[in-house]
């Protein structure tokens, strides 16, 4: 192997050298009507000589990290060839190369060019979040939010109780437009809201307007516990409970559980799951959310890249009461763990479910922690449902399929309201509400 990588490398080189050989003649002709034969041999002597032992000292220096690289990694085109793009460019590029935004792409472009759409390289500050936003946990004011474009501001849509900014007085509707003092705009406001995340104890500035008033408060940031449920009786019949879930962490299972014990305490007798625009979250959580709510028996199977099912999640016999009737509510961005809750409902033959068919996302992302503290997620396995096949790629047709009113298509689906709502209004009807 050393012998034809050695080959190898000699006619690299001396490809190279014919190359710096052109170049050098062609500067020297430039100069033949001012110096004279002795002069430009000299002059080309000494320019080849220098570009030679450059290039020698470069490729020499790529051939000790390349040879001490592990075999299998020796023999692969991709280093070699990354090695010589890098070369070229750190040695003959006539601009300056910012190091940070050359590894940025570096990285993004080898995930992207492996087809894994579900692939992302994360920053040390990026995994950060994700860890904590997996948990159910960050550190903020406690608010969920939307983009609101007529004041090009943060608009708040709800508020946790006795959380930092329930403690300044902000409220749903308010309308954050500046952060710190930095006014808050389409093209900055997911940095904005990160901006809004920080340390706990470490307080932000927050401009807000309120009924064409603006106001500025200080928050204190704390940990936040990510509401990932809320809660509703249906407003045209008191025994229909709603539900919904913007998506799946290690708290949203206790945050169903206790959504469906205030409803039921409250007379409802049957409930409708919102899953529309939720795009999934983790494994477990959709799992032990929906071991509360279904018998004994396979929840979900997890198969590997050989093709094997390498782990199987079941539900214990303790179950919400089957007299309680469900509907499930999916959009065309209903995906992954939202999916699957939908998937093993149907399955069970427990709920009915409304809309129109969801994205189709059965792949499940493992996210490592590099050695310097980076992450890496890509798709490591496939979960099939209970009993029906994998609806990655094909989506869940629902039972009854509804499209949103047109009306509604260009308003903020969380400022749609229940009487306007018309798949809500279908899932209810799907229920026995009756006043048709």
């Amino acid at each position: 192997m050393q012998k034809k990588i050695s080959v190898f490398w000699t006619i690299i080189i001396c490809l190279i050298v014919m190359l710096v050989t052109f170049n050098v003649t062609f500067l020297v002709m430039t100069e033949v009507r001012r110096s004279s034969e002795a002069e430009l041999a000299q002059k080309y002597d000494e320019n080849l000589s220098k570009l030679e032992q450059e290039y020698l000292a470069k490729y020499a220096s790529i051939n000790e990290l390349y040879s001490a690289l592990p075999e299998e990694q020796r023999s692969s085109e991709l280093f070699m060839r990354l090695a010589y793009i890098d070369t070229y460019y750190r040695t003959l590029y006539v601009g300056e190369i910012d190091e940070e935004r050359l590894n940025y792409y570096l990285m993004h472009g080898y995930i992207a060019g492996t087809g894994d759409k579900y692939g992302e390289f994360y920053t040390i500050d990026d995994l950060k979040s994700i860890f904590q936003q997996a948990n159910g946990k960050l550190y903020g004011i406690g608010v969920t939010v939307i983009y609101n474009a007529e004041y090009s501001g943060i608009e708040i849509l709800t508020v946790s109780q006795n959380g930092p900014a329930d403690k300044v007085g902000i409220i749903p509707g308010d309308i954050i437009t500046k952060v710190n003092g930095e006014r808050v705009s389409l093209e900055n406001y997911y940095e904005m809201i990160n901006n809004v995340k920080g340390d706990k104890g470490t307080s932000v500035s927050l401009t807000y307007i309120r009924s064409g008033v603006e106001s500025t408060v200080s928050a204190i940031r704390d940990e936040i516990t990510i509401t990932t449920v809320t809660h509703s009786k249906y407003v045209n019949d008191s025994s229909i409970g709603f539900i919904r879930v913007s998506e799946f962490n290690g708290e949203t299972p206790k945050q169903i559980k206790v959504a469906l014990e205030a409803l039921i305490g409250d007379g409802a007798k049957s409930i409708v799951f919102d899953m529309r625009n939720n795009p999934g979250g983790t494994l477990e959580g959709v799992i032990e959310s929906l071991d509360y709510l279904l018998p004994e028996g396979d929840l979900c199977y997890v198969v590997g890249a050989d093709g094997k099912v390498s782990q199987t999640f079941k539900s214990n016999a303790s179950c919400l009461d089957p007299s309680i009737k469900l509907a499930v509510l999916i959009n065309e961005n209903t995906a992954s763990a939202a999916e699957l809750f939908t998937s093993a409902l149907r399955d069970y033959q427990r709920a009915t479910i409304v809309g129109v068919k969801s994205y189709g996302k059965g792949s499940m992302q493992t996210t490592y922690m590099l050695p310097n503290g980076e992450g890496l997620k890509l798709s490591t396995n496939t979960y099939n449902p209970p009993c029906n096949q994998n609806y990655d790629g094909i989506g869940i047709t629902p039972n009854i399929i509804v499209e949103l009113d047109e009306s509604l298509k260009n308003k903020s689906f969380y400022k749609i309201t229940q009487e306007e709502d018309n798949q809500l209004l279908e899932a209810c009807y799907a229920l026995g509400y009756t006043n048709k």
